[in-house]
This record gives C-alpha cells, structure tokens and sequence, in this order.
C-alpha cells in the first residue's frame, strides 16, 4: 500500500493519502514568517514517542524528516493552527498520534 502525507503550508491542512485516495485531514500549524517551514519533498526518517518534557513542546509524538529544518510533531501548549512555529509542523496530539499510527519510517512528506 501506497502511503504519502501532503502538507499545505498556506491553508494549514495536512493530508494522509493511501493508494492516492485521501483518508484524512487535519489542522496544522507551520513556520512564522520570520522561521518559515521549507517547502520540498521528504521522507519520515525516524518515528518518536515523549512524554511531557517541560520547555521542550513536540507534544506526544514527533514524525522526524529528511530534513535538518523541519518535523511534523504535537503540541502540549498550542497553538497549533497558522503561522505558529519555528519551522516544524504543528499537530493537535490526538491528531499526530492518530498519523503516527498510520506512517511508517520512509512515507514521503509533501511540503507545498
């Protein structure tokens, strides 16, 4: 089965298509203007669980890329949708845990 994500960083949705079919879609957050999230073609290199680390907020789940810029991860203290980030990929944890289930390491990630 044919796995992908779709990030579209101007409409804050992220898109989880299989075999080209569209499952799901969520709300996201993606880089402030001045930390803007790079656009590009990616791929999930490594799958990360936390619990709640304090300062550091990557919420419950952290998707790491092929990219040294940028993640999709959660959040514990919001916000998560708009021009919210440092770069990354902001996800509600229910949401992010839900998409962490369903990628493995190597889905491509679309950033448009």
């Amino acid at each position: 089965m044919e796995k992908y994500v779709v990030v579209h960083l101007t409409t804050h949705r992220a898109c989880y298509f299989e075999n080209d079919q569209l499952i799901k879609e969520y709300r996201v957050g993606s880089g402030k203007p001045e930390t803007p999230t790079p656009p590009g073609s990616y791929k999930v290199m490594e799958k990360l669980v936390f619990e709640n680390q304090g300062d550091i907020d990557f919420g419950s789940r952290r998707l790491v890329l092929s990219s040294d810029k940028t993640c999709l991860h959660g959040s514990w203290n919001g916000p998560v949708e708009g021009y919210v980030s440092g770069g990354c990929v902001r996800m509600y944890n229910p949401d992010i845990e839900e998409l962490f289930e369903k990628v493995d390491v190597g889905t491509p990630v679309i950033m448009i």
